[in-house]
């Protein structure tokens, strides 16, 4: 049971990592930023922009999976794969 808790504390605490990345990259847009009004987007601010996404979507996927209960069966697989099947 407790090793239940420790994973879900290490995925919080991956999901918070994550978190703080998306928002330097999202700080790296902004200090990219031309101070001129209407001017397009530099390299930079594209790269910093495609990553930070990427991050959001990661971060997502993961409250996604935890609301659908796919880590839920860890414990049950790690215990049931330990147990000698029909053949022994």
């Amino acid at each position: 049971m407790t090793e239940t808790i420790d994973k879900v504390e290490q995925r919080q605490k991956w999901v918070e990592l994550l978190h703080a990345a998306w928002m330097f990259h999202q700080q790296m847009v902004k200090d990219a930023a031309s101070p001129i009004i209407g001017a397009e987007m530099n390299d930079d601010q594209i790269f910093h922009m495609g990553i930070s996404v990427a991050i959001q979507d990661a971060i997502a996927l993961i409250q996604q999976m935890e609301a659908y209960g796919y880590f839920e069966d860890e414990d049950y697989n790690n215990d049931t794969m330990s147990k000698p099947g029909p053949a022994g």
